[in-house]
């Protein structure tokens, strides 16, 4: 019986995940915005920025290990190894982007408002262009997303 709850438990929690709206479609941190300013850095900047960009997120190498072992009328007993590695520069999804890198600073205006919200982003965007912008969230940075089919500035 208790392995019958636990794996009802499980699946649960994974639907539960699964339903999770996407942060680009939280309402409470994205709006849709028209991009009012574009200033894309010189190469002379890129190479300053370039001297502070911290070096230990340049390589970074993980290992881990899993035991399990069953009780029971019919057990299981395993060992799992796994190692990984991330070498070289470049951006993470979870660092904001950086002018060494080649970010770009974007000036947008969210619909509706004055407000001007500077965000920088990898992506090419120009005067005019409606895009999402993520703005005001505690744990993640601000950047901007491509609005979805039938969704307008206008």
């Amino acid at each position: 019986m208790t392995r019958k709850s636990l794996i009802i438990g499980v699946m649960l929690l994974l639907m539960a995940c699964q339903s999770t709206p996407g942060l680009e479609d939280d309402a409470r941190y994205v709006k849709l915005a028209t991009v009012v300013d574009v200033r894309e850095f010189t190469d002379a900047e890129r190479k300053e920025a370039a001297k502070t960009v911290p070096r230990s997120s340049d390589s970074s190498v993980g290992i881990g290990f899993g035991i399990g072992v069953g009780t029971g009328g019919s057990g299981f007993g395993g060992l799992m190894v796994g190692a990984g590695t991330g070498l070289g520069g470049g951006a993470s999804r979870d660092e904001p982007p950086q002018v060494a890198y080649g970010a770009i600073r974007y000036t947008v205006q969210p619909l509706g408002t004055g407000e001007r919200i500077e965000v920088m982003s990898y992506k090419h965007y120009k005067i005019g262009d409606c895009v999402k912008v993520l703005t005001g969230h505690p744990t993640k940075f601000s950047r901007l997303f491509d609005p979805k089919k039938g969704e307008h500035c206008n």
